[in-house]
């Protein structure tokens, strides 16, 4: 068997400098400079220094002069569970540095930031889809997060983000868990609320069917738990266990169903600022002939543009097409599959619409930007979960003859890195 030289483990202090795009701080010390989560401007902080023969990590250790805009953090697995980072910071310190982030892409590109809107923020309690890990240990369950770039499962007794129906939905969940799994098997829990139905779906490491008992077992928990649905699933095959009424949201005049797997904007708050954004900058655009939207998932925006003429929809996502299709009918929705990184929509075919609104993932869409930045398509509204990208394609817009009129932060992911951003262009 190799020995293994362990590591050595030191003690250091530092002063933290500016925070980067991750959140982390810029940390100078005479031992050697780091960056560290959970820290602010200026402040004095230990951490530690554990040194392996090839790397040596940092670990935030605790603050010993504090600033002025630090704050108690709201739950108690700050610092531990990775799905938040800035619960420390002020509110205002808070929203000065979200935007910032889009600022600095904003300069980094040699764009305008002075068209940037100030920043609509989400309040605690209104993320209604997480994804949840879990594993069991010995007889003890930890059910949560991970922490901070680990692989670790931080064991979540609460979760100021989630709405309350999620919030209360945690504890079923729990004991559902507990009499599942078996020692040292993992569990992947995808949970949903949408207008106080919760949808619940689990997934098991090394199990493709459930017994009958744990059928029975955890039906009885979705009954008691009041939620509306509650899937199990291995691979394709879904296994709906309970069931009150159809899960099913409304974007604009679309009824459209959805599951936990579905891609939702996390907030249903932060999706009605977004949709009123676009619908505002509609009223104020005037007669429109043809719709475009593009990465349409299943038709958060489609929905609403249909109140003001004929839409075509484009995503790379068969099903969430195919569901999209089903929803529009009697509707002037046409709804197409098209990996548009792959194959982009040319500019002749752009040149039919009168407004195009495209809502990428976070790599953005360069290759779909280079054709509308050469298209005659009068407005472009950009919907962007990555300032960095967002500004590098609004670059090629503007190259391409696009105005950029206004941006408008919007933050759905409170205390975390990410960042929305609503861009209205027009040739």
């Amino acid at each position: 068997m190799r020995n293994q030289t362990p590591p050595i483990i030191t003690q250091a202090t530092g002063k933290a400098l500016r925070l980067k795009d991750n959140c982390f701080a810029e940390v100078i010390s005479s031992s050697g400079d780091t960056e560290l989560p959970f820290c602010l401007p200026g402040e004095e902080v230990e951490f530690e220094r554990v040194q392996y023969p090839k790397r040596t990590n940092t670990y935030f250790k605790q603050v010993l002069k504090p600033s002025s805009e630090r704050q108690a953090a709201t739950c108690k697995h700050f610092t531990a569970c990775g799905g938040c980072i800035l619960q420390h910071a002020r509110e205002g310190f808070y929203k000065e540095f979200k935007t910032a982030l889009l600022t600095q892409a904003f300069l980094d590109n040699g764009l305008n930031p002075y068209v940037i809107e100030p920043i609509k923020v989400v309040p605690p309690a209104q993320r209604r889809r997480a994804n949840l890990e879990a594993v069991k240990k010995g007889d003890k369950l930890f059910m949560g997060f991970h922490r901070l770039q680990s692989h670790q499962i931080i064991d979540m007794e609460e979760c100021p983000v989630l709405t309350q129906p999620l919030q209360e939905a945690l504890p079923f969940l729990r004991t559902a868990l507990e009499n599942l799994l078996e020692p040292f098997q993992k569990s992947t829990i995808f949970i949903l609320e949408l207008e106080g139905l919760v949808d619940i779906a689990i997934e098991v490491q090394g199990v493709n069917q459930l017994t009958e008992d744990q059928r029975t077992h955890l039906s009885a928990i979705a009954e008691q738990a009041n939620w509306n649905r509650l899937q199990f699933r291995h691979r394709k095959v879904y296994d709906v266990l309970w069931q009150v009424a159809p899960m099913t949201t409304k974007f604009g005049q679309l009824t459209v169903p959805v599951d936990p797997w579905t891609f939702l904007q996390a907030s249903s708050l932060a999706q009605g600022w977004m949709q009123d954004i676009v619908t505002q900058t509609l009223d104020k655009a005037g007669q429109q002939t043809k719709l475009l939207d593009l990465f349409c998932g299943r038709g958060t925006f489609s929905g609403v543009l249909l109140d003001y003429g004929p839409v075509d929809a484009f995503e790379g996502a068969p099903k969430a097409i195919e569901v999209l299709t089903e929803a529009a009918k009697g509707f002037q929705l046409s709804a197409y599959v098209q990996d548009l990184f792959e194959n982009p929509l040319n500019t002749k075919a752009l040149n039919d619409y009168s407004t195009v609104v495209i809502d990428p993932p976070r790599a953005g869409a360069e290759k779909q930007i280079q054709q509308l930045a050469l298209s005659k398509v009068p407005l472009i509204i950009y919907i962007s979960c990555n300032p960095h990208t967002f500004a590098r394609d609004a670059k090629v817009l503007e190259n391409g003859g696009y105005t950029l009129e206004v941006v408008h932060p919007v933050d759905q992911f409170l205390w975390a890195a990410h960042l929305e951003v609503v861009g209205i262009f027009r040739k």
